[in-house]
């Protein structure tokens, strides 16, 4: 009789460490599958971010070359030059060019 609980006992321990290594497997994987869960949201965070970050910084440097453009053209630096540095435009019947080789 105490023989038959006894193996009965084993039988059923066998058992239990069979599913208790199922369950801890199932455990594992399971954890692993919420860090990288975790960690794909935080690599989508971050895209969209600089996604975000591109877009303005596209949109500013579109503005800079706008600025540029308007800053540079020769109207605003006749402008400039007639205004502050007391010039007057050239005569060109006046101006000797010189050819070279």
């Amino acid at each position: 009789m105490v023989r038959e609980t006894v193996y009965e006992l084993k039988r059923d321990l066998s058992q239990i460490r069979k599913y208790i290594k199922y369950g801890l497997f199932f455990l594992v994987m399971g954890g692993t599958l919420v860090l990288y869960n975790q960690y794909y949201f935080k690599v989508e965070r971050e895209i969209m971010n600089l996604s975000q970050l591109k877009g303005q910084l596209s949109a500013r440097n579109l503005m800079l070359k706008k600025e540029v453009s308007r800053l540079s053209s020769p109207e605003r630096i006749e402008k400039i030059a007639r205004k502050r540095l007391k010039m007057k435009p050239v005569d060109y019947s006046k101006v000797r060019f010189i050819e070279t080789k």
